[in-house]
């Protein structure tokens, strides 16, 4: 599978799609309640156009996210792969989210995992108002000693947990 059709299973979870919910509650193993919560308070989430931009932009009350999906059945992304047009666009994209108090997440899913596949990743930045607290939840995106950004899925915080952490705050 291409990285857009996790792209849209991340859009229809945050945006409390029942059908997309209820497939992901089967990798849960009854987590029903907290899905209602999201399919009674969703995120407003659209996708970016465009490979030079994010892929989701997540809205919620007073918490946005700039999103990046990545996927991979290995358990670590380093980005320096890709002939560093990863790194490139995380250094571009956490600018871009920092002049507007935001920051930029990254959303890495594993393909063929048990349990919840999706891990959720802060990039460094200086957030501001709630932005400020979400990115204080979210474990960092690791750092190589080559200065290259990395995501390492055993260190992400399950999507699962983000979840219940949003439906907390509303």
């Amino acid at each position: 599978m291409n990285g857009s059709v996790y792209e849209r299973e991340l859009l229809h979870i945050l945006a409390g799609d029942e059908r997309y919910l209820k497939t992901y509650n089967r990798k849960l193993k009854g987590w029903d309640s907290e899905l209602r919560g999201l399919m009674e308070k969703p995120f407003f989430v659209t996708r970016s156009a465009g490979s030079l931009k994010a892929d989701l932009i997540a809205i919620r009350h007073d918490v946005s996210l700039v999103i990046e999906v990545k996927s991979s059945a290995k358990p670590n992304i380093v980005f320096s792969e890709a002939s560093g047009q990863r790194q490139d666009q995380a250094e571009r994209l956490t600018k871009s989210c920092e002049k507007a108090g935001l920051f930029i997440t990254y959303a890495y899913r594993l393909k063929n995992s048990d349990g919840d596949p999706w891990r959720m990743f802060a990039m460094p930045g200086t957030p501001l108002g709630t932005a400020k607290v979400l990115h204080r939840v979210l474990p960092q995106a690791s750092i190589t000693r080559e200065g290259y950004y990395g995501l390492k899925w055993d260190n992400g915080l399950a999507l699962s947990e983000f979840i219940r952490w949003i439906n907390k705050l509303s």
